[in-house]
């Protein structure tokens, strides 16, 4: 690939990666790194492209969740059932350094684009697969979608009371939790392999990436085992919207000072004085009178007034906001998380910015989601292809994009 500058807020620049895949998991992780200066050539199938193209919101052939999970990559448009289109994928893998893909176990292999195969003829190759339920046991092969995840994964059950209707987290949460794990473990493949100049195979199942997310306080009373644990109710059963009077706000006083704060944003001095709530276990006891006093205090003022007065003693707080709010927020905009964009075929968009910030500088990501097979020629090009063999790969359907 030549030399390339490496930079403070691109620190993965001159890392080319190929992904093959649909939906959100692995499209999410590689536009992370494709934000940290990574190259992300993105094979879509001819017919129709990758699904999330249509899903949701969507202007010109192009969703906004298809638009969030793949700025700055490029769109090759290939048909993986024929000899042709493989050969096109064997060849740019061989010049890779990561090739991503989230089919089920056993697709790459039969297609001639397996682990093995790439990396024998490519060693640097760090090949990572994204699946549903794992490599192995009675569900290898099921077809896994975000809500089949989070309801095996114990997402489902954290967030339901028992006896009543199970509730779901209203977004593809263990999609996105894989793609963050799927990043890490990329990045950390490309670190080993600085050292021993070898690649290495990668897999990450949604069920697994969803569990260790979950585990740490969504599972902490299948964590401690003994029979004299002293088991509590879920952290979530804190997570609890206080109403003022023209809106609501969270709360989070979890310290003694945080109370005191609590007690004098509100003028209630009892609840400073009380021995009830005077320190964390008496208020984990009297949880329940504690959190009615909190609620009375509470309604009595407007959203605006409580938020000022708890913020002006240390009490963790913030209004409860609709979307449309948060994207104007002054501190979501004092951190530059959001930006307006201007898209060939969206139009005016709105972009979320990465959120690592290196060296005290945000990263950004370069281009917009493409269209489909946008960059086909270049790509095919790439993979060393003659004008006149790409004009016939188009006319024969194995190449799709613009001619």
């Amino acid at each position: 690939m030549g030399q390339t500058t490496v930079s403070a807020t691109q620190p993965l620049a001159g890392v080319r990666i190929i992904e093959l895949s649909t939906m959100v998991s692995a499209s999410l992780a590689t536009m992370m790194l494709a934000a940290q200066g990574a190259e992300v050539i993105k094979i879509e199938p001819t017919a129709g492209g990758d699904i999330l193209r249509y899903i949701g919101t969507n202007k010109a052939g192009i969703s906004a969740i298809f638009a969030n999970c793949n700025r700055g990559k490029k769109s090759i448009a290939v048909d993986l059932k024929s000899d042709e289109g493989r050969k096109i994928v064997q060849h740019l893998a061989a010049e890779a350094d990561v090739l991503v893909n989230n089919f089920r176990p056993g697709v790459m292999d039969r297609l001639s684009l397996g682990s093995g195969q790439l990396r024998e003829a490519n060693p640097r190759l760090v090949f990572a697969a994204v699946n549903g339920f794992g490599t192995d046991g009675p569900m290898a092969n099921d077809p896994a979608y975000d809500q089949v995840v989070q309801a095996l994964s114990g997402f489902v059950g954290v967030q339901s009371i028992e006896g009543e209707q199970p509730r779901f987290i209203r977004n593809l949460i263990v999609d996105k939790v894989t793609a963050y794990t799927l990043a890490q473990g990329i990045t950390g493949a490309l670190l080993a392999r600085a050292s021993t100049g070898l690649g290495q195979h990668l897999d990450v199942s949604m069920l697994h990436a969803g569990l260790f997310f979950l585990f740490p306080d969504g599972m902490m009373n299948e964590t401690l085992l003994d029979d004299d644990v002293n088991q509590t109710g879920p952290l979530a059963d804190a997570l609890i919207p206080f109403a003022a009077k023209d809106g609501f706000l969270s709360m989070a006083p979890s310290t003694d000072a945080h109370w005191a704060g609590f007690a004098k944003a509100t003028n209630r001095p009892n609840i400073a004085e009380d021995e009830r709530y005077t320190t964390l276990e008496a208020r984990a006891k009297h949880a329940a009178e504690l959190y009615t006093e909190a609620y009375i205090a509470l309604s009595e003022m407007t959203l605006e007034d409580a938020i000022a007065r708890l913020r002006a003693n240390d009490v963790p707080c913030a209004p409860c906001l609709a979307p449309k709010d948060v994207v104007q927020n002054e501190q979501v905009g004092a951190i530059g998380a959001v930006s307006l964009a201007s898209h060939p075929l969206l139009g005016s968009i709105r972009v979320a910015e990465p959120p690592v910030r290196f060296g005290g500088e945000l990263g950004a990501i370069a281009g917009d989601c493409p269209s489909l097979g946008e960059h086909t020629h270049e790509i095919a090009e790439l993979a060393g292809l003659s004008e006149v063999q790409i004009a016939k790969l188009q006319s024969s359907g194995v190449l799709g994009g613009a001619k």
